[in-house]
């Protein structure tokens, strides 16, 4: 059963490329369709832009939501691509046009709704180049593929707990404490004794004369006193200990690598970077396998970094390259490999 696989790309010079890496990946010409209203060379793939309405693609089996959106989006300047498969290969071509970085529907037809778009206008005329360059810069962030750098980090201080400790409390405790005492006491006895006699002189000496006579009466009685004597003393104080305590736990830190992918012309390039291998390291105790992920390095290399001059990115694809490769393969042992990788790439460019 046959399956129709469809990318939309905000340029034609993508969508070339993608209609020819699914040519060089088996998909026949009779099996590929492309266009844009984008100008260019023309290809045996290309259909004419004014077909690219919601028709064209309902017909084969596309969702109407989905046709109307592939349309608008050929209208405001971009290219689609069409590759009709065999079950057996769909999901191939559709890795393969996923590698170039299509317009996701999702994404892109909710910001066409934003402004007001619902269905396909036939009679809306299509996008000039300003618009059409325009628009491609208004969505360019969309396409951009972002991971986060992220990494905990520990803060390690220290903070006072209560532990324990002693707490005084303070008591009256009373007890009785007696002693027997013998005491004196004192009383004046008065004696009355009747006499009948005659006066004698000495009774009569002074007689007559005021006198008066006192006894005092004492005792003894008993004194309680009361002295406060100090019997002990309990003090409160603190011993202060020191001690050292490794604290630490796991902190993750997402860190993201970057690798070069060469792309599938690099296989056709196989015979020539051995022939390279033999010219340059052939008398070397390395076989091939040692050199080819150099060779693939560099040729994945000059894809990505584009117009920029070899000379002046050398010192960036060292460090890059050592981080990856640096325990299995020195930069001054690979970098002519790297360097031939990124020639061949330019080369095929061109």
């Amino acid at each position: 059963m046959a399956k129709t696989i469809v990318g939309l790309y905000d340029d034609r010079a993508t969508a070339l490329r993608v209609a020819k890496d699914l040519e060089n990946a088996g998909f026949g010409e009779d099996h590929l369709r492309m266009t844009s209203h984008e100008k260019g060379n023309q290809t045996n793939y290309d259909f004419d832009v004014t077909e690219a309405k919601p028709a064209y693609f309902t017909r084969y089996g596309i969702p109407e939501d989905e046709a109307d959106f592939y349309a608008e989006g050929v209208r405001r300047g971009g290219a689609i691509v069409v590759a009709r498969t065999h079950d057996g290969d769909a999901e191939r071509a559709a890795d393969i046009m996923a590698g170039h970085n299509p317009t996701r529907y999702e994404d892109r037809a909710a910001a066409y709704k934003e402004e007001g778009f619902e269905r396909y206008d036939e009679s809306a005329d299509l996008y000039s180049a300003t618009e059409a360059k325009a628009e491609r810069e208004r969505f360019a962030d969309e396409r951009a593929e972002r991971m986060k750098e992220i990494e905990e980090h520990m803060k390690i201080g220290k903070r006072e707990v209560v532990r324990g400790g002693v707490r005084l409390h303070r008591y009256v405790d009373t007890d009785v404490e007696e002693e027997t005492l013998r005491l004196r006491e004192e009383h004046v006895k008065v004696d009355r004794t009747a006499v009948n006699r005659p006066a004698t002189a000495a009774d009569l000496d002074g007689v007559f004369e005021e006198k008066t006579v006192e006894m005092v009466e004492r005792a003894e009685e008993a004194v309680v006193e009361k002295e406060t004597m100090v019997t002990g003393e309990v003090a409160l104080g603190k011993e202060v200990n020191t001690r050292e305590e490794t604290v630490g736990g796991e902190v993750r830190r997402v860190r993201v690598e970057v690798e070069q992918i060469a792309d599938e012309t690099f296989g056709r390039e196989a015979e020539q970077f051995r022939t390279h291998y033999n010219t340059a390291y052939g008398k070397t105790d390395n076989d091939y396998d040692y050199y080819d992920p150099a060779y693939r390095y560099g040729y994945a290399a000059a894809g990505t970094y584009g117009d920029r001059d070899y000379n002046g990115l050398e010192g960036d694809l060292r460090r890059d390259y050592e981080g990856r490769y640096g325990d299995d393969s020195a930069w001054d042992d690979v970098k002519d490999a790297v360097r031939h990788g990124w020639n061949r790439a330019k080369a095929a460019v061109n």
